[in-house]
């Protein structure tokens, strides 16, 4: 007797269809394959409407949203990497002795070409956050061989930064902290980031900073290293923004990106203790610039140099001698009334505590306070302030802690004690 099956089922059928085995087989899949591609990318990238048609007959510009440029801009990506350009000869130890070799023919060519050798470590495997370091630094020494006015230019068509931030999304996020975490890696790494215009770029891995994230395997990062690094990468780019973008100006708007980015988060919770701790330091860096280059209107925008002296006076209080040097250095109304009001509360003894560098700035301070009164002939305010910071200086002090200062001080800064019959020592 046959055996009949208990449940019918239908037969499974063929998980891999056979390969086309004609030409016309195999043509009519890559057509399908083809348009399936092409739909994809549509739908992912659609044209936009179609406009009116020029009436010279002139050719139209490349739409840059068509599925067609995208497909192209994707592949050129892939074989831009050094995986696919590069056949290194031997995987090299990614040390010092890398940017180094003992070779004398190769020496000079890492001396010459530095981002080769990067993209030979990278084709290999090898590449490190050390030797990047090794090699943005001999990069950039050949882009200041091209003189003041070339290095920018030098900087920007080696593409060194655009390089290294593929291989940073490229890495595993131990790699990603490593180059983070090393100083001069990012001083040199900002710096041609700036000249190829990757601010933004910056700006993302501040974010993920202040996250504590970084993406990528082992990404996470501990709340102390993500906050000294936060602090490391933001002076480096207003540093880099300053020196090879677009000026002091500039830089302030990007430090107040930078504040966005954690005031929205920290200030809901009633506490600005982080925010101070990642932000007030970079604050500080561009308040000395602005002491000493004293911007014009033209430099920095009115709206944006008092949006940045708020800030400095939520992080470090109003009545602190950072934001009284900023009230100073408005680029049309210098307003020397928070200082007057630090002077009043600061005593001789706390003064004596502080180190050369702190009274330096102190003394400068006063003296372009000193010269705003003045010039709106305000000379009995003046003449009270200056007998105030005169009574800040004791005697046995005075020539050992304000005399290096006064030596440096300018004709001008004379001219302005000798008025109210006032010296510093």
């Amino acid at each position: 007797m046959k055996g009949t099956p208990i449940f019918q089922f239908r037969p499974w059928p063929k998980i891999h269809q056979p390969l086309p085995r004609t030409p016309r087989e195999s043509q009519q899949l890559l057509n399908a394959l083809t348009s399936s591609f092409r739909r994809q990318l549509d739908r992912a990238y659609p044209a936009p409407a179609p406009s009116i048609s020029n009436p010279n007959g002139d050719r139209q510009p490349l739409n840059t949203d068509s599925s067609a440029h995208a497909t192209d801009k994707h592949l050129h990506r892939i074989l831009e990497n050094p995986l696919f350009r590069i056949v290194p000869s031997k995987a090299k130890t990614p040390s010092r002795d890398h940017a180094t070799p003992s070779n004398s023919n190769e020496s000079q060519h890492a001396i010459q070409e530095p981002m080769i050798l990067f993209d030979e470590a990278v084709a290999s495997g090898s590449a490190t956050a050390p030797f990047i370091t090794e090699c943005l630094k001999s990069q950039l020494l050949l882009a200041r061989a091209s003189g003041e006015n070339g290095v920018r230019e030098a900087m920007k068509a080696t593409r060194a930064g655009s390089k290294v931030v593929n291989w940073f999304w490229a890495s595993d996020g131990t790699s990603r902290q490593m180059l983070l975490q090393t100083r001069a890696s990012t001083g040199s790494l900002t710096k041609f980031m700036v000249a190829e215009g990757l601010q933004n770029t910056v700006m993302g891995w501040l974010r993920m900073l202040g996250s504590g994230d970084l993406g990528g395997h082992n990404g996470r990062v501990t709340e102390e290293k993500a906050r000294v690094s936060f602090n490391q990468l933001l002076q480096d780019l207003l540093d880099a923004e300053i020196r090879y973008g677009a000026g002091l100006g500039s830089a302030i708007k990007y430090y107040l990106r930078a504040c966005h980015l954690h005031f929205s988060s920290v200030e809901s919770q009633g506490d600005l203790k982080v925010a101070k701790s990642m932000l007030l330091a970079s604050g500080a860096q561009l308040a000395r610039i602005v002491m000493e280059q004293k911007p014009s209107g033209d430099q920095v925008s009115v709206h944006t140099y008092e949006e940045f002296a708020e800030t400095i006076s939520t992080l470090s209080s109003s009545r602190s001698l950072l934001f009284s040097s900023v009230a100073l250095c408005h680029p049309t109304h210098p307003d020397p009334t928070p200082f007057i009001h630090f002077v009043d509360s600061l005593s001789p003894n706390k003064f004596q505590r502080w180190n050369e560098t702190r009274r330096d700035a102190f003394l400068k301070i006063s003296c372009d306070a000193l010269r705003t009164l003045i010039d709106r002939e305000k000379i009995r305010l003046a003449t009270s302030l200056g007998q105030q910071i005169q009574q800040l200086l004791p005697e046995e002090t005075a020539t050992a802690s304000v005399e290096g200062s006064r030596s440096r001080t300018s004709a001008e800064e004379d001219y302005l004690l000798n008025r109210l019959d006032l010296n510093w020592t």
